[in-house]
């Protein structure tokens, strides 16, 4: 064969050569920018759902925040009622009425946690609600037994006792699932 020929043949094997390359390297930046897509997509899927959870737990906290600090305003202003109760006061309207707007508050607030849950918090809040509602009633009993001097004094101030007592249980029930539910994954 003369050198004419073979620079023919190793021209066209190079360029047939060159043409798979290329064909290769195509192919293999298509399969490159697809991996590329894919992660991406599921990094932005992992992300969001991150972020959401992040969101929900802020949500919660605000919420639950909302309702400990409610009850523990309750707490302190049913100590200041207990107070006068003792000295032998009757309470005074602005003092029930401030009682009353606390309760209603908690009322409102626990209705806000089914939104967020979990279920036991849910529960626990209705508790909290329901038990400051309870220890309002015994708050109002004892001072109505006051302020008309009754013999059953103590009866009114022994179940006011008792409806602290479950109130203060709850709250204490009422944290614990708080804090678990913020500890965990919504």
């Amino acid at each position: 064969m003369d050198q004419g020929v073979a620079a023919v043949i190793a021209g066209v094997a190079g360029l047939v050569g060159a043409g798979f390359g290329g064909l290769a390297t195509a192919y293999g930046a298509r399969v490159g920018a697809q991996k590329t897509i894919e992660a991406a997509r599921a990094q932005v899927v992992h992300q969001s759902v991150a972020e959401h959870a992040h969101w929900v737990r802020d949500q919660r906290r605000q919420v639950y925040s909302d309702l400990a600090k409610q009850h523990a305003a309750f707490t302190i202003a049913s100590l200041d009622s207990k107070i006068t109760l003792v000295k032998g006061h009757p309470l005074p309207d602005d003092m029930r009425d401030r009682l009353r707007g606390y309760v209603k508050a908690l009322g409102e607030l626990h209705a806000l946690a089914p939104l967020w849950g979990p279920d036991d918090v849910v529960l626990k809040a209705t508790k909290l609600s329901v038990t400051a509602g309870r220890k309002l009633d015994a708050l109002s009993a004892w001072s109505a037994a006051v302020a008309r001097r009754s013999n059953e004094v103590g009866d009114y101030t022994r179940r006011y006792l008792a409806a602290e007592r479950e109130d203060r249980e709850t709250a204490r029930e009422f944290a614990s699932a708080v804090s678990q539910a913020l500890s965990a994954a919504p």
